[in-house]
């Protein structure tokens, strides 16, 4: 899920240990599960944990404690991630995403960026598909050309041939 966010560019997987102070002021360490730098420098610790354990344990109170202490050279925020956080339809997508972006094809990346950049209204991933006339190659590029921000469509849902693609908004 953290690859597919555009604003990711690196992700540490069980960064080290920080230290925090309790509710009881006892000293205790927390290793997050990721450490996400965005494009803009700005670290995000990142804790996963299942919306049970985080329910019998409060774990969301602890988690507290430890986002409200971390120090700003290790991170500028804390996040804490349940199996509640994302829809069906946004994990499908990203491993979708993920199986993608396992294959380069250099040409229907090319196609598909072609054929967004003469788009004037929006179109549907099909209808981009079928301009480049790489069927499956072009579906693939073309979903990875959202996820990389060359077009947007609604991410709440899977996308699909049917997924309606627009221009994002210049800046």
């Amino acid at each position: 899920m953290l690859l597919s966010q555009h604003a990711v560019v690196d992700v540490w997987d069980q960064p080290p240990q920080i230290t925090y102070k309790s509710q009881e002021g006892k000293l205790k360490t927390h290793t997050f599960d990721f450490l996400a730098t965005l494009d803009d420098g700005k670290r995000i610790a990142i804790a996963v944990k299942p919306d049970g354990l985080v329910e019998r344990n409060g774990f969301d109170r602890e988690f507290a404690l430890i986002r409200a202490q971390i120090a700003k050279q290790f991170a500028d925020d804390a996040l804490l991630v349940t199996n509640s956080s994302f829809s069906a339809a946004e994990v499908r997508n990203a491993e979708l995403l993920h199986m993608f972006r396992q294959v380069e094809d250099a040409e229907a990346d090319a196609a598909v960026q072609q054929v967004l950049r003469g788009m004037n209204c929006e179109m549907s991933l099909g209808q981009v598909v079928a301009a480049t006339c790489l069927e499956g190659r072009a579906f693939r590029a073309g979903f990875k050309a959202i996820f990389n921000g060359a077009a947007m469509t609604n991410l709440s849902v899977p996308v699909t041939e049917a997924s309606m693609l627009s221009m994002p908004e210049v800046r």
